[in-house]
This record gives C-alpha cells, structure tokens and sequence, in this order.
C-alpha cells in the first residue's frame, strides 16, 4: 500500500472507485499515468493487431514487440482523445470535472486492463501467432477450444466491470450519479462516430471527384 496515497489502488479500484478516484486526485491526478498508458496501449494494440489480422504478413515477434514499443505513447493519445471529448460533452449536462481529473478517472478505470493481459498471455502461449488470424477459433478442439471459450468469457466479464467501474469514477468527478456518466459517455461516443462518418464520407467524396 502507498502509505502517502493511503490506499491500494490497484485494489480499491474494483469496488470502491469513487473513493478511490477521489483519493488519487488528492494525491496526485497523474500517479502511474505512464504504466496504464503502457497496460492499455498494449491491450489495445493487441486488439487491432487480431482486427486488422496481421498474423497473416506478421510473425507473432514483430507483432509483440510493435506492441511494446507503441503501447505507451498510443495509450496516451486514447486516454488524452476520450478525455477531452468526455470534458467537452459533459458541459452540456453541467459535468465539473477538469480535464485532468476526467483523464485521471479514465485511465484508473482501465485497470482491469492489467488482468486481461493475464488471459492475452495465456491466448498467445495456447495459439502463437494463430490468435491473429482470422477464424482460427472454428478449428479448435478439446482443451484448445475449451481455453478460447473461458478466455473470452473472462474477458468479457472484466469489460463490463471495467465500464462500471468507469461510470462510477466519471461521475465522481463530474458531480454526476453512474446514470449521467453514462449518458456522458453516450454523447461523447455519439459525436465521435458522427465525426469518424464525416471524415469517412469526406475521404470518399474526394476520392471520387480524384
């Protein structure tokens, strides 16, 4: 335990969010700002690399090693984007948080993050460089399989308590209960899919007229 912070957050994070987020802010609303820049830019990374499936022009090296190299400044840039566009959608509903204690509620509300590499490791340790393949669940069988269904019912269940988690911490401080945090989140996720379609539609307009 941080005997300055007063409390584990890694811990505390699970169950007592608001008082958690309340207590880093004190603290300091940067502590360990780099680490879950690194957790979640790495998770996410891993993400999009089994998206885009480069496992098929990639071996399961280059893929782990742009990962750790890009974790930790992509990390930042998503926590940096979602914080500003939660800042900016939540004036509309009177939110109160600065744009440091929004980024600082975002970022500890990744921790579950942290876990789902746990399950990530046992993934690519089970399937290598087959996990970034597309359909290379449909010829798994036996213990192979049975790996894949609990790894993604894991993951799963630390995605929803992550976003609850999320909410709780949002809405402390912003001044708002959990159900507001959500419909900030709401308005923030609205507007940046009505600006990726803009851009997206903008980018085929010109490549048309080209």
């Amino acid at each position: 335990m941080n005997k300055e912070l007063g409390i584990n957050p890694w811990l505390s994070i699970w169950v007592r969010p608001r008082q958690t987020i309340r207590a880093l802010i004190q603290h300091n609303p940067n502590y360990r700002f780099a680490t879950l820049c690194a957790f979640y830019g790495f998770q996410y990374l891993l993400q999009a690399s089994q998206f885009l499936a480069l496992g098929r022009a990639s071996s399961l090296l280059v893929i782990l090693v742009l990962a750790a190299i890009l974790a930790i400044p992509v990390g930042y840039l998503l926590f940096n984007v979602a914080s500003f566009f939660y800042l900016m959608l939540g004036k509309l509903i009177k939110g109160k948080g600065s744009f440091r204690h929004i980024r600082t509620a975002t970022y500890w509300a990744s921790v579950p993050t942290a876990v789902s590499l746990v399950i990530w490791a046992v993934l690519i340790l089970a399937y290598g460089n087959s996990l970034f393949v597309p359909g290379y669940e449909k010829h798994l069988v036996g213990v192979a399989a049975t790996i894949n269904i609990i790894a993604g019912i894991g993951q799963l269940i630390l995605g929803v308590w992550g976003f609850i988690i999320f909410l709780h911490a949002l809405g402390e401080v912003q001044g708002f209960s959990a159900w507001m945090a959500l419909l900030n989140v709401f308005l923030a996720a609205l507007t940046v899919s009505i600006l990726l379609f803009l851009v997206g539609w903008g980018i085929s307009a010109l490549t048309h007229v080209t």
